[in-house]
């Protein structure tokens, strides 16, 4: 079965800690944690149990995470189970 789109604060966690691209993984306040690229970008991703994010908030993680060569992985593998 393929991999599906990350939704969910988890989701985005758990393809951070499986990507290279990632430098450091911290906790940030309350429910939230901060996520460290190798080219110094960060996000604060929040994390509420297995919460689908908002709109918008999934769009700014989504677009960083692209930025930093993470989702670029993520998608290839996707591809590579299609065709």
């Amino acid at each position: 079965m393929a991999k599906k789109e990350p939704k969910s604060g988890k989701d985005f966690l758990r393809l951070a800690r499986n990507s290279d691209e990632v430098k450091e993984i911290r906790e940030g306040k309350g429910s939230h944690v901060v996520v460290k690229f190798k080219n110094n970008t960060s996000i604060s991703v929040p994390v509420h149990g297995n919460k689908q994010l908002k709109k918008g908030i999934h769009r700014k993680i989504l677009k960083i995470f692209k930025a930093a060569g993470v989702i670029g992985l993520f998608l290839l593998l996707i591809m590579k189970v299609f065709f």
